[in-house]
């Protein structure tokens, strides 16, 4: 018997909050059809989740290194 195929997903563009935001309503809208699990769509949400906290903390922490740059702080 040979094992089962993995199943292929297509790679996102999760470069900005905005990226994770609209793979997020994706993950929702196929979810809500059922073409995926919804326990699978909820653990994807997750990591989008965490994910859209790390690109904000990066963003926010760019923005206050420009900032302490410019002498802003000083």
């Amino acid at each position: 018997m040979a094992p089962p195929v993995p199943k292929q997903y297509a790679r996102a563009k999760l470069a900005s909050a905005t990226d994770v935001s609209r793979e997020l309503a994706k993950l929702y809208r196929e979810a809500r059809s059922g073409r995926i699990d919804v326990s699978d769509a909820s653990r994807l949400a997750n990591m989008l989740s965490i994910l859209a906290r790390i690109l904000s903390d990066s963003e926010l922490e760019a923005r206050i290194e420009a900032l302490e740059q410019r002498g802003s702080f000083h």
